[in-house]
């Protein structure tokens, strides 16, 4: 049976976990963190190249950990419990009866081999979790650079992410 994998097993990723906000957050409110929405080629393990021409390919013989939307939705939560809202927020499906939904929808996650870097944007929605009304909504678009081939290119997903989670965090403490 070893023989039938066809080759070298790929090189499994988590994302890096956020550091501390730089300012608290200081919820009032419960917050479920939604799984975020994605296209397909977005809602699955592999990790997305654009190459220079303008086409989608995967990073050969490498994969996330899970499927991203779940990744990020883990990562979010614990970039708002690392800024203070420890017991005020958690997944969605959670232990915790929210007031607020965070509702974020995954437009771009991706190495992009043409610009050096990788790329992230986001459609974030704070939502009133009975009415369902949108409370507020913003677009987060961060890059950073880093290589752009095997499995090093992952780091500058990591960078960008470890950008915008603060800034996500801090545009939503308001709010909640």
């Amino acid at each position: 049976m070893a023989a039938c994998g066809g080759g070298p097993a790929p090189v499994t990723f988590d994302l890096a976990q956020s550091v501390s906000a730089e300012r608290p957050v200081h919820a009032r409110h419960q917050l479920a963190v939604s799984e975020p929405s994605a296209v397909q080629p977005l809602d699955s393990d592999r990790i997305l190249v654009r190459r220079a021409d303008g086409t989608l390919a995967t990073l050969a013989r490498a994969q996330w950990s899970d499927r991203l939307p779940k990744l990020l939705q883990s990562r979010i939560v614990q970039a708002f419990e690392r800024a203070g809202a420890v017991g005020r927020v958690s997944a969605s499906g959670g232990a915790v009866t929210p007031d607020l939904t965070l509702d974020i929808e995954v437009h771009v996650f991706e190495i992009d081999i043409g610009a050096g870097q990788g790329h992230i944007e986001l459609a974030a929605k704070i939502a009133n979790a009975q009415t369902g009304r949108v409370v507020v909504a913003r677009i987060f678009q961060t890059s950073a650079p880093g290589p752009t081939e095997g499995p090093a290119a992952v780091s500058s997903l990591d960078q960008a992410l470890g950008q915008l989670l603060p800034e996500l965090v801090h545009w939503a403490g308001p709010h909640i």
